[in-house]
């Protein structure tokens, strides 16, 4: 029995008995007599269509009721009837069309109208997901717009936002045809990729009479203005005084205001009302504002419910059934893209205007090979896709979001970026503001927690970052930078952090000596990369500049005193490229019985073949070819006897950072000092021992305390590792195990030195750096490339004149056997032969470092030795049992070697912590 029977029954049973409508369904076995639940029916009354599984009943007027399928279980495909509460003058009923026993009903396409005895036909939007039965026109452009539901068509933009044809027609002729045209001329003259259609003119917001982002206002207060509820912040001890912002057509007034502007301020900002009066009281504001108290009706005009188009706005599939895609305007990711990729493909309307920035790129241009931390903006990462697998098929959506997020953290990464902020810049029309202001702070969250966006030296997270009600504590064995790092993380979203630090300084391999006048690394203190480098982040949020290093690099002979012939060192360059290029053809091979081999074999073998052929046969040649080993070594960190020919150079698989390196002239412990500020650091702990054999982690050091935690992070050096320095209790897996035998820790001293005087500028014409070319035969490594640290424009000779330079390769096992002193004296003697027209005095200060020898440290940075493989960095990588985690530039496989890739790694174990 169908359902528009059962109606016609019920109505025939009324009419005979005499008794009313309710009492009439009160004697049915239904629960309730208002509103019914559907699946409570008696058999004969459901359809066979899976779609009326569940709904309710809902009584009318004069004796007619209607079943409306729940919104939250109705398949896209719903062919059930639904209709709308009518007035006491008004009544409307749908009309089936007869189908087969075999068929499905179908759709209704058609609604009778009864007023006053007399019927009307109107047509139904023909969209397929279309849920509403009686479209209502948004345009109200023309005289003869359907505001009485009559339409010859009705256009779909989403399934409860139309228009009509009559609205339709007023922009295929005449005035509305020419602001069409001129749209079109901006869309195409910006690269739009799509046709510019009339829909997608009207959808994009164009048209000045459709209701801006939502269009609630004419829904909560009438066709004559638009409105916001807006809480005025007041004193203390007093109730916050509830403001209603109504917007208002002035009479007369020029419409060429920027309706979107307008109403994106209302809506969004926290400027106080005085602001906004004198924003908007402009002689040539179209508009005007009137504030309605709650005391001006007796009734606060935020009591009015919501309208249910807003909710449903929110439902899972709503958005699927969209004609056109969101098109945000003014989205701060236009910056970053202009004139690279089709704006209206990442869900960005082109006919905006803007500049173009071209210092951060955190997108992927179309000439762009790969870079590290980057997007692609028109595409979702896998893990975006699992974490958001609803936006798989319909990417614009996420896509525009998160470009848009990506591109305010990096146009200011010094402040926390908000929810609210972002939806303050998104700027679109129509109901699918709703869904992107409601989802905006999901992917916010998903962005930060996995260290894209708000991370670094921010303090204060605001509350919407706060993780689960349930405190977790967390131990972070090490306070280098990956450690401080990753603790600044997880407490800025409010984990319960512990930092148990060896030494008395937090920094670890980052430490600076101030004392020659200019801060001097020990450590690292070369950024690699400059473009899109978290540290160059951290850098902007400290305040701290950095010099950008050029790439002129004059080469000195010892043996001559000269420079170098350009030609011949370019060369020279070109035959060694090759040889690599030889190593890397080889390395796609995956021959695996030559993977013992040492790529100092495979470099000889390679180039004992190449030479024949090739005119590296001068004295000038052999030694500039040493000098490019011994660079090969310093950026290994081991004499390359030690280094594996298959794998060395596995992390070249990976995007880099790219753009020029740079030298923290301002050194690095800076950033490590603004980073430790109010973590809850313990120094000079020793920890000896990670029990995680419980639920519960227990952390020990020497001095017998215990620290127990939910979680803990190592990042202790890999020396430190190797030497078992803690014990684990279970021991750790077999894998990380084998990861720690097998990775090589590298070793490279560094050496500085202040002179009276600056000797070397006028040859090497200033340059940030210049190389030393060893004569043949002696020992490679020695001093390779001296930097100049002088400050530009500095006068002060005595405390700016400072070079610094480094010992590797075999070189660096030398600092072992001698003194100070000797490698100083060392150093002077080759600065001598650089420079023999000059007069190099003793140096008024130097130092020398000893990492080899830290008993805490042992290394510099780690290298693929003999026998590891890029695996082997996963390994390190990897957590054991859910809660002993690890960090360090030893388990980043993709940036080894930096403290770019500690800082990273730090932030990535903060991130699985988090979730």
């Amino acid at each position: 029995m169908s359902v528009p029977f059962m109606v016609s029954i019920a109505r025939l049973a009324v009419a005979e008995s005499g008794i009313s409508m309710k009492q009439y369904l009160a004697a049915l076995p239904f629960r309730s007599t208002a509103i019914r639940t559907f699946t409570d029916c008696p058999t004969s009354l459901k359809s066979r269509s899976s779609c009326w599984s569940s709904g309710t009943l809902s009584i009318f007027e004069k004796g007619w009721y209607c079943f409306t399928p729940s919104i939250s279980l109705m398949c896209p495909n719903a062919m059930a009837t639904r209709l709308r509460q009518t007035s006491d003058r008004l009544q409307r009923r749908t009309i089936i069309k007869s189908t087969t026993s075999r068929s499905r009903p179908q759709r209704v396409n058609r609604l009778v109208e009864i007023a006053n005895g007399k019927d009307a036909v109107v047509l139904r939007c023909s969209h397929r997901g279309c849920r509403d039965v009686i479209p209502v026109c948004i345009l109200k452009l023309s005289d003869r717009c359907s505001t009485t539901f009559k339409s010859a068509k009705w256009h779909h933009i989403s399934c409860d936002e139309h228009y009509c044809q009559c609205c339709y027609d007023c922009y295929t002729q005449k005035s509305g045809l020419r602001k069409v045209n001129d749209w079109r001329r901006l869309w195409k003259l910006n690269g739009g990729k799509a046709l510019p259609s009339i829909k997608l003119f009207i959808a994009e917001g164009q048209s000045a009479t459709i209701d801006p982002f939502l269009h609630m206002g004419r829904m909560l207060y009438g066709e004559e203005g638009r409105g916001w509820c807006w809480r005025k912040p007041s004193s203390a001890n007093k109730r916050n005084e509830m403001l209603h912002i109504v917007l208002f057509a002035k009479e007369g007034g020029s419409e060429s205001q920027n309706l979107c502007e307008i109403e994106q301020i209302i809506l969004l900002s926290s400027t106080l009302l005085d602001s906004v009066y004198e924003m908007f009281e402009m002689a040539d504001s179209a508009w005007h504002i009137r504030v309605i108290s709650p005391t001006d009706d007796g009734q606060d005009p935020c009591s009015v419910a919501e309208d249910p188009v807003a909710r449903r706005a929110l439902v899972s599939y709503w958005f699927k059934y969209l004609a056109v895609p969101p098109l945000l305007k003014n989205s701060p990711a236009a910056v970053f893209l202009k004139k690279e990729y089709y704006f209206d493909l990442l869900g960005m309307s082109p006919t905006m205007s803007v500049s173009v920035e071209q210092n951060a790129r955190p997108f992927y241009m179309a000439t762009d090979y790969d870079r590290a931390r980057c997007f692609r903006p028109d595409a979702m990462e896998p893990d975006e896709i699992k974490a958001f697998p609803e936006y798989e098929s319909e990417q614009n959506f996420y896509l525009c979001l998160r470009n848009l997020i990506v591109a305010l953290w990096n146009l200011n990464p010094s402040n926390w970026i908000t929810p609210a902020d972002c939806k303050k810049k998104i700027i679109c029309r129509g109901l699918i503001r709703i869904l992107l202001t409601h989802e905006v702070g999901r992917i916010l969250q998903f962005l930060t927690h996995q260290g894209l966006v708000n991370f670094g030296l921010l303090k204060n997270p605001p509350n919407c970052f706060s993780i689960a009600p349930k405190k977790m504590s967390v131990v972070v064995v090490g306070a280098g930078i990956s450690g401080i790092a990753a603790a600044r993380q997880l407490q800025n979203f409010g984990v319960n952090v512990v930092v148990l630090e060896i030494k008395e300084k937090a920094g670890g391999r980052i430490v600076d000596d101030c004392s020659f006048g200019v801060p001097v690394g020990r450590g690292g203190q070369l950024i690699t990369g400059i473009i899109n480098n978290p540290f160059c982040v951290l850098c902007f949020q400290a305040g701290i500049n950095f010099r950008v290093l050029r790439e002129e690099c004059p080469l000195i002979s010892e043996r001559t005193g000269k420079i170098v012939n350009h030609d011949v060192d370019r060369q020279v360059e070109c035959h060694f490229n090759a040889l690599l290029d030889v190593i890397e053809h080889w390395q796609r091979r995956g021959d695996m019985d030559d993977n013992l081999l040492t790529l100092m074999k495979k470099v000889d073998r390679c180039y004992s073949a190449h030479k024949c052929g090739s005119s590296l046969e001068s004295v000038d040649e052999e030694e500039l070819f040493n000098f490019h080993i011994s660079n090969l070594e310093y950026s290994c960190g081991s004499p390359l006897e030690m280094v594996s020919g298959l794998h060395w150079n596995q992390n070249e698989k990976f995007p880099q950072f790219a753009g020029s390196h740079a030298l923290m002239t301002a050194g690095c412990a800076r950033i490590t000092d603004q980073l430790v500020e109010g973590l809850d650091v313990r120094y000079c702990k020793k920890v000896v021992g990670i029990d995680y054999s419980s639920e519960q982690v227990k952390v020990c050091t020497a001095d017998e305390e215990t620290f127990i935690c939910d979680k803990v992070i190592v990042t202790v050096p890999l020396a430190v590792l190797k030497k078992e320095c803690i014990e684990f209790l279970p021991a750790l897996p077999d894998n990380k195990l084998k990861a720690i035998s097998t990775l090589g820790c590298g070793i490279i001293e560094k050496i500085a030195l202040r002179f009276s005087k600056n000797f070397w500028s006028k040859k090497t014409n200033a340059a940030d750096y210049f190389g030393s070319v060893s004569s043949k035969g002696q020992q490679r490594g020695f001093f390779n490339v001296f930097y100049d640290f002088t400050p530009p424009g500095s006068s002060d000779d005595e405390t700016c004149n400072v070079l610094m330079c480094y010992l590797s390769g075999e070189s660096a096992q030398l600092i072992h056997s001698k003194t100070d002193e000797a490698i100083v004296d060392l150093c002077v003697q080759t600065l001598r032969r650089m420079f023999p027209e000059e007069d190099i005095p003793e140096p008024m200060k130097y130092m020398v470092t000893r990492w080899g020898q830290d008993p805490d440290i042992g290394m510099a940075y780690s290298y693929i030795c003999v026998g590891a493989t890029g695996d082997d960095y996963d390994a390190m990588a990897e957590t054991v049992k859910g809660k002993v985690h690890f960090a360090g530039e030893a388990t980043s496989r993709q940036f080894p070697q930096t403290f770019t890739g500690a800082l990273v790694s730090g932030l990535r174990e903060a991130s699985k912590i988090l979730g």
